[in-house]
């Protein structure tokens, strides 16, 4: 028998689970990358958030998350707002169309973790996440 690489079941799993998760997401016009944006931007609306937060968040270089804020910006889902802190950084704030459309994915993606997780113990569940842990552990 073959043996199975694991950094190739990652990306295949990776892939499927973006097809599938974001497959309704898509209609609307976020890309999966903004709807990751949106989330983390919720899940923080307490806190502020800069373009370099959301870079380290992501794992993304600074051209591509200004890019994806450039389409957000324009698409009304966020806005960007003067730092009291530090005048060469912009704050990044939800707006009341991503705030709208936050209750949906959060709807969408708790379905699907139901779905990701039939059939999985607590027990596997936490196998797997120490594992996960120390392959990121890994690649720093």
């Amino acid at each position: 028998m073959k043996e199975r690489k694991i950094s190739f079941e990652i990306k295949m799993l990776d892939n499927m689970i973006e097809r599938k998760l974001f497959k309704g997401v898509n209609k609307r016009k976020l890309t999966n990358t903004q709807v990751r944006i949106l989330k983390y931007l919720f899940d923080n609306k307490d806190k502020v958030i800069h373009q370099s937060d959301i870079e380290k968040e992501m794992l993304l270089r600074r051209s591509t998350i200004s890019g994806i804020l450039n389409t957000m910006e324009k698409n009304n889902l966020i806005k960007r707002l003067d730092s009291e802190v530090d005048a060469r950084k912009k704050k990044i704030a939800l707006t009341s169309n991503s705030l709208n459309k936050h209750k949906e994915i959060e709807n969408k993606m708790a379905n699907f973790e139901k779905v990701l997780l039939n059939k999985i113990t607590d027990e596997e569940k936490s196998n797997f996440i120490k594992i996960i842990d120390k392959i990121k552990e890994n690649l720093k």
